[in-house]
């Protein structure tokens, strides 16, 4: 699937998803638990390192939506994790049987991995799901772009610059 079809088909997902204003990755969580009528919680990832590790995880089980995500990067990086398995929610990505090469551990004891509906966990941009849920994360940091409040941390501003989406 080329790009371009890629992005409109990821458009036309965002489109029944209203942003908050004024834009934070948590009160999209809200919006969004209240669209999907569940719970969406969100946990820190742990015990996950090295290459291929995990920086990021969306856990369905039957009453809630769990996230996992890293917390040894930047606050943008964080919210653009956060943003990914959002998009593997939206776009209703479901990979049985992917659970190779993740540490349950990594879950601090927060649920059984074993009661999960769906559980994507996110390594690599290399499948047709991952590559729809990165395009997802960053249509909506685009939509969001005027709702979002200035970086504070010296890395995220670089960052920010360096993605060409910084405003200043």
């Amino acid at each position: 699937m080329s790009l371009r079809k890629l992005r409109n088909e990821c458009e036309g997902i965002l489109d029944g998803v209203p942003l908050p204003n004024p834009f934070s990755v948590e009160a999209l969580c809200r919006a969004i638990s209240e669209m999907r009528g569940r719970r969406l919680y969100l946990h820190v990832l742990t015990g996950q390192s090295g290459q291929g590790a995990a920086c990021g995880a969306w856990i369905a089980t039957e009453k809630a939506d769990h996230i996992f995500y890293e917390p040894q990067t930047s606050e943008y990086h964080r919210d653009h994790i956060i943003l990914h398995e959002i998009g593997h929610m939206l776009c209703g990505h479901d990979s049985p049987g992917a659970r190779g090469g993740f540490n349950p551990d990594s879950l601090n004891g927060v649920l059984d991995i074993n009661t999960a509906k769906k559980f994507l966990f996110r390594t690599d941009y290399t499948t047709r799901e991952e590559q729809g849920a990165e395009m997802v994360a960053t249509l909506i940091r685009e939509r969001a772009r005027t709702l979002l409040p200035a970086p504070t941390e010296p890395q995220d501003r670089w960052l920010r610059s360096a993605l060409g989406v910084d405003d200043a």
